[in-house]
């Protein structure tokens, strides 16, 4: 009962600090941006006008690249620089531009919207002078309009309230839609944007930055021999984190280079990957993850294909699993949290779960990077019959003030479909 105490006491002085936030809240999420609009090259670069060596602010009736994405339709406002809506606008032309919506995986594509948006109140945070180029986003009038079929919207005002948008425009919509945005600082009350820096690939791991949130960290599905580096190689790989969503090595889903051992459902994983002890906050800026986070980089189970093998009542399957921490802090081992260990759960439809019987000590692990390799033994399978089973692998902590899973604050266990006693119709990706 004390610890129950201990452990409530604590729960409600956090949510006490998140509601009291508006009290130390230091930005407001600005509604519009303001940037010059430029003419640009096909890569996003500005043009230069290579007779004076000038760029071409854009105007009325300008066509070029850059001042609109569509020939038809001219440079769309009546002043440059210009102001005009984040959500309902800006976004909307920068997502298609950043990465290609009709390669890039549905998740990779909500976790650009989120990077851009940050990256996005960063920079009007800081007061800079933005533009429309690479040396910022890239953002072209019509980028929204323009993704195949080419498409108006008959709305305005609020595209993505539209009734008549193309498949791809309503996948822009989606990502943009939450409204999410990444800080970084003293937990809670730092509520500023981070500089959510992002660039296009690199093989095997990111580079370190300037920011606590921009170190190198492993990636390695990003491992394929013909992937090589483009941009700066700071914060989130965009192919990377569509490789992620699919568990695959390819980032377009339109190719397949071979499937990983891991892959993530959910945008704020591949997030957290990449940007170090970052805070995930909506609108309102209130906290939208939990403070003690992890992600499997990759699993070995030392069989054919690097996949589950059918697994029988009575054997071990020795596995090692490379496990990153992508919470806010180191895990320290001492008091009062005495052990991290990887372990896992079984669990089957109808029969709840049971825990499995081997841990493995992730004790010491720093958040982000590096990322340890630790054994694990899959034993101890429950007979629930033959059939899918699923291995339900979680951070377990062993504290002085009472024992919990990293699931039981929010943080999403990562869930692996294997055959028991097969076979087994079963999907295993």
């Amino acid at each position: 009962m004390c610890i129950r105490l201990k452990l409530l006491s604590l729960t409600l002085l956090l949510v006490g600090a998140i509601s009291s936030q508006s009290a130390f809240a230091s930005f407001n999420p600005p509604s519009n941006i303001t940037l010059r609009v430029y003419r640009l090259e096909s890569s996003g670069a500005l043009w230069v006008n290579p007779a004076t060596g000038a760029y071409h602010l854009c105007s009325s009736n300008d066509t070029y690249y850059g001042c609109t994405a569509l020939s038809g339709h001219p440079y769309p406002y009546s002043a440059n620089p210009v102001t005009i809506p984040i959500e309902t606008d800006y976004l909307l032309d920068v997502v298609p531009r950043e990465v290609s919506v009709e390669a890039f995986h549905p998740t990779a594509i909500q976790v650009q919207a989120i990077a851009a948006r940050s990256y996005a109140y960063w920079h009007i945070n800081q007061g800079s002078t933005s533009n429309n180029s690479n040396q910022f986003q890239v953002f072209v009038p019509y980028a929204f309009e323009v993704l195949p079929p080419t498409t108006f919207p008959n709305n305005s005002d609020d595209p993505c309230a539209s009734t008549n948008l193309n498949n791809d425009q309503r996948i822009v919509c989606g990502a943009v839609a939450p409204r999410y945005y990444i800080s970084y600082g003293a937990y809670p009350n730092d509520d500023l944007p981070a500089f959510t820096e992002y660039f296009a690939d690199i093989r095997n791991r990111t580079l370190s930055g300037g920011q606590p949130y921009l170190i190198a960290v492993d990636d390695p599905i990003s491992s394929h021999p013909d992937i090589v580096q483009d941009g700066h190689g700071r914060g989130m790989s965009q192919k990377g984190a569509s490789r992620w969503a699919r568990g695959n090595l390819s980032y377009n889903i339109n190719r397949d280079l071979g499937a990983w051992s891991v892959g993530w459902e959910r945008p704020e994983q591949i997030l957290v990957h990449y940007y170090t002890g970052m805070h995930l906050r909506d609108a309102n800026k209130q906290i939208l993850l939990p403070a003690d986070r992890w992600n499997p980089l990759q699993i070995n189970w030392g069989a054919s294909g690097n996949r589950p093998p059918i697994m029988y009542h009575g054997s071990t399957y020795p596995i090692s699993v490379e496990v990153q921490n992508t919470g806010v802090s180191d895990w320290t081992c001492g008091y009062p949290n005495l052990s991290y260990e990887l372990r896992y759960r079984w669990a089957k439809a109808g029969h709840g779960e049971v825990t499995g019987g081997s841990s493995a000590s992730v004790c010491n692990t720093p958040k982000g990077d590096p990322s340890p390799m630790v054994n694990l033994t899959i034993q101890n399978i429950p007979n629930w019959g033959p059939g899918a089973y699923a291995i339900r692998f979680d951070i377990y902590v062993t504290s002085a003030y009472g024992n919990f899973w990293f699931s039981d604050y929010g943080w999403p266990t990562y869930s692996v479909s294997v055959c028991v006693d097969g076979p087994c119709q079963v999907f295993i990706p």
